[in-house]
């Protein structure tokens, strides 16, 4: 496997056009788990802002489970239709 990053997927964060972008990457020497948030620069290049975490990818199904939890719950109050 390549040691780079591997895009997952990307969301739109807010009105400003700021993205919200997934990915498997390679950092000091493990593969993590990376979110981040892009911001469009005065030139319309995308760049990474100091928003986001990483994980080691040991974690990933945990957090995994978490975020699952987290969107049941939310269904289950009426906070998403």
């Amino acid at each position: 496997m390549s040691k780079t990053s591997m895009p997952i997927a990307s969301m739109r964060k807010n009105l400003r056009g700021d993205e919200i972008r997934v990915s498997l990457d390679f950092f000091a020497g493990a593969y993590v788990f990376n979110t981040r948030v892009f911001f469009e620069t005065a030139d319309g290049a995308m760049r990474p802002g100091k928003d986001g975490f990483a994980i080691k990818l040991d974690k990933l199904e945990e957090y995994a489970a978490a975020v699952t939890t987290a969107l049941m719950t939310a269904k289950s109050k009426g906070l998403l239709k």
